[in-house]
């Protein structure tokens, strides 16, 4: 090459490719080598977990959220996600359904027969639960091991994003701190690469405090406990009270593509320098429907139209910065 300090990177993104084992350190878009071209993988592997509030005036809700499972579902397969699904409720009673998968078989696949109407089964679990909502409390004891490795075997994966989403329309009340809930996730799901979480809490609820989403007559509780979670992680929360739930299972789902396709690079780039192309087509940088450059982590996030899909190829091109 006429210029040493270019560096290029090409992606392959195989995201299903058989046969392609996924490590810890694999999560996530692996670092760019020192080679002119690299081709690689990345894990598209999540496993997801739904905890759905179960208590009174939750059916509406329900309803609205599993009439985007089509879709949810469609955009999944599309983008070649190997996924695992499972569904909780904040029952947690000794008597309650809350603290184990619900449904049989325990949880769902990308191979599953009748997916999409399974799913919707357990997320319209009904509202007959208790209304003293343990929703952390259910999501926990669904991670212990004496769980996993029994009623909930095969569903949790080492080298699988954990994503939880959470319907509801209050806030959580288990006794478990949320610092403790931290840590026990932390524990459980250690980073993958980077600072980049292995773990990912999302929610869709009451946003606000004191505002204009009233769930059930002029009742209104933000769900504070589980936004701490989400800002922890840097997941997504979004109204329940809109009239309809398709953009926020949309940027739920979104938000997961992203931290799967996160492209670290091993040398800090000069920015104005970088080049993205998805199958030779030049992406513009934009945090719509483009690619975006953290600092933080020197990685670089796809967005909208521009996430990668299965088999796409990616080619990352740019110059290091001055004295990288």
């Amino acid at each position: 090459m006429t210029n040493m300090m270019l560096k290029s990177a090409l992606l392959i993104l195989a995201l299903g490719a058989a046969g392609v084992g996924c490590t810890q350190q694999d999560f996530g878009l692996p670092d760019s080598s020192q080679e002119f071209a690299a081709t690689v993988t990345y894990n598209n592997k999540v496993d997801i977990v739904f905890m759905v509030d179960n208590s009174s005036s939750m059916t509406q809700y329900q309803n609205k959220f599993a009439t985007e499972v089509p879709a949810m579902i469609s955009a999944l397969n599309r983008l070649g996600l190997d996924y695992h699904i499972a569904v909780v409720t904040s029952d947690m009673r000794s008597a309650g359904n809350g603290g184990r998968f619900i449904g049989s078989p325990k949880f769902l696949s990308s191979s599953s027969s009748n997916l999409v109407s399974s799913l919707q089964s357990r997320i319209n679990v009904g509202q007959n639960g208790s209304d003293l909502e343990r929703g952390l409390e259910s999501l926990k004891a669904v991670m212990q091991p004496s769980y996993l490795t029994g009623e909930g075997a095969g569903f949790f994966r080492d080298d699988a994003l954990l994503a939880m989403i959470v319907l509801t329309n209050e806030d959580d009340y288990s006794s478990e701190s949320t610092a403790s809930l931290k840590s026990f996730f932390d524990a459980l799901k250690p980073p993958f690469k980077g600072t980049t979480k292995a773990w990912i809490m999302n929610f869709i609820g009451v946003v606000t405090i004191g505002g204009e989403c009233n769930t059930t007559a002029d009742f209104k509780e933000a769900g504070l406990r589980y936004m701490e979670l989400a800002d922890y992680t840097g997941g997504i929360k979004e109204s329940v009270c809109k009239s309809t739930l398709a953009s926020a299972v949309s940027n739920v789902r979104a938000r997961i593509v992203e931290i799967l396709s996160e492209y670290h690079l091993d040398r800090v780039p000069n920015i104005a320098t970088i080049q993205v192309r998805i199958n030779g087509v030049l992406i513009p940088q934009d945090a719509t429907n483009g690619w975006t450059y953290h600092a933080s982590g020197n990685l670089i996030r796809f967005h909208g139209t521009a996430q990668p899909g299965a088999n796409d190829g990616v080619r990352v091109d740019y110059t290091p910065a001055e004295g990288t």
